[in-house]
């Protein structure tokens, strides 16, 4: 069994033990990952969400509201959602360290009490920002046909349509990253206070590594770019290029022209490969 295998089922065995004794609107997160002697955002990378954490742990999924109390369910989830997007707005406004649960919970025009209802700290709501608003947003800025099969039929075509979706990848990256610049600073700064929050940071990373990756080794297959270079290795590299170069321009607010810049992040990218020309391929 691997580390990150043992890791999984002491977060179920966990959960298993929470939801039967303090039933399922009753546990939080934190309390889940606290009796597994890990971080939440471990259990965010392991398990996904408490909905899934009941899945995994009690074979079904969460109960629903009770059919006489359709509306405290209703309103329950609206308060939920409600809290997640005022933590969003306080802690962008404020910084993560500044921002207070009493403000969350004014935000979301509700008591401090109904704010731990549903979460066990603001380490816990921001994690639930991350993942489920973050991760997921940035999910749609990934482009799944950057490592689609190439439909052009000649070996000069298929290398013209691997860089344009090269270009596209890089304008799409940087389009979805500048809708959330300010959130991701303040993944930075939460970093330095719960070092925990690392796992979480590397899934934003990782999930454009792996694409970039596929599109390598398919590429590799057809003879248009360097066969010696390492998939993973080289992956990990360009999304590395491409997210913090990202980060300095937009988070960090160096000036840049952004044509220039993905003109530059698409060439790097190409030529580091071997995809500018077929004498670079072999």
């Amino acid at each position: 069994m691997t580390g990150a295998d043992a890791v999984r089922d002491a977060l179920v065995a966990a959960a298993r033990k929470l939801f039967a004794s303090k039933g399922y609107s009753g546990t939080h997160i934190a309390d889940i990952a606290s009796a597994a002697g890990t971080s939440v955002s471990t259990f965010y990378a392991r398990l996904g969400s408490k909905e899934e954490a009941h899945r995994a742990a009690m074979g079904a999924p969460p109960p629903a509201a009770g059919e006489n109390e359709p509306e405290l369910g209703a309103r329950a989830q609206r308060s939920r959602q409600a809290l997640l997007r005022a933590a969003r707005v306080c802690i962008e406004r404020d910084g993560y360290s500044a921002a207070r649960i009493s403000d969350i919970a004014a935000e979301a025009g509700v008591s401090v009490g109904t704010f731990y209802t549903y979460f066990a700290s603001k380490l816990e709501i921001f994690t639930e920002v991350l993942h489920k608003g973050l991760l997921v947003e940035l999910d749609r800025t990934r482009v799944n046909a950057l490592h689609e099969p190439l439909a052009a039929p000649t070996t000069a075509e298929a290398r013209a349509e691997a860089r344009e979706r090269v270009r596209f990848a890089v304008e799409r990256y940087i389009s979805g990253y500048s809708r959330h610049a300010l959130l991701m600073l303040r993944v930075d700064e939460a970093i330095g206070v719960h070092p925990e929050l690392v796992p979480l940071r590397l899934e934003l990373h990782a999930g454009y590594a792996e694409q970039i990756a596929a599109s390598l080794r398919q590429w590799q297959a057809l003879g248009i770019v360097h066969a010696d270079l390492d998939a993973e290795h080289t992956a990990d590299a360009v999304a590395a290029m491409v997210g913090h170069t990202t980060r300095v321009w937009i988070t960090y607010g160096q000036d840049h022209d952004q044509e220039t810049a993905i003109t530059t992040l698409t060439r790097l990218w190409v030529e580091g490969i071997g995809l500018g020309t077929a004498e670079q391929s072999t």
